[in-house]
């Protein structure tokens, strides 16, 4: 087992015109009395006819009507509706990027996880960085056949981690995982590198050698 801790810090209108003019009517009579005038003479006279000029006065009203009101224009016909635009395709959605690979429902290093979830209760998510680290190291234990701890204070500062611990195992092929989880818990360092709560992830990896063994490295960040 091996701990390693980095701190990091907007109308119309109507118009009447009335002209009107009067006249008074003039009646003109002379009676002639001039003495010696004979009684055939003021007979005659009296027989003179009179004359009655009489003028007569029209009164003329004139009214002026407005003009007609200019004809309606025609209604003009409404214009065409435009055509609706044609719907403009919708882009595919992207898809979906795939989900990490998540182990924690099958295979041997998911059931680890789950092991080790199981005895700290949960917390722990499957991360793929620490999991290449440790495919990575359980590949050269077994290629060497050495069981020895990977130089953790190299590979911290490519994460985003500030602390990282690991787990390592070899076994039989045969070993199951309730035998290796088993193993961890009765060793104390191991033991407190699953149960630690500063770690929040974590990753497997399990390889196999030519002489039947199993060789498994967990490696945790948080």
């Amino acid at each position: 087992m091996r701990y390693f801790t980095r701190r990091t810090l907007v109308g119309a209108a109507l118009v009447v015109a009335i002209g009107g003019a009067s006249a008074g009517a003039v009646v003109f009579s002379r009676d002639d009395s001039t003495p010696g005038v004979t009684a055939a003479r003021r007979e005659r006279e009296a027989t003179s006819t009179t004359s009655t000029t009489t003028t007569t006065t029209t009164t003329t009203t004139t009214t002026t009507l407005p003009p007609e009101p200019a004809p309606e224009p025609a209604p003009q016909a409404a214009p065409a509706p435009r055509p609706a635009p044609a719907p403009q395709p919708q882009p595919e959605p992207a898809p979906e990027p795939e989900p990490a690979p998540s182990f924690c429902s099958g295979g041997t290093a998911g059931a680890v996880l789950a092991a080790m979830n199981a005895d700290r209760g949960g917390g722990l998510c499957w991360n793929d960085q620490l999991a290449g680290f440790a495919q990575s190291w359980a590949n050269w234990m077994a290629a060497n056949n050495s069981l020895t701890h990977q130089g953790l204070g190299g590979l911290i500062g490519q994460t985003p981690f500030s602390t990282m611990g690991e787990n390592i195992l070899v076994g039989p092929a045969t070993m199951s995982v309730a035998q290796m989880e088993s193993a961890w818990m009765n060793s104390p360092p191991h033991r407190a590198n699953i149960l630690n709560g500063n770690f929040s992830t974590a990753g497997v990896g399990i390889a196999y050698d030519s002489l039947g063994q199993v060789w498994v490295c967990v490696n945790f960040g948080g």
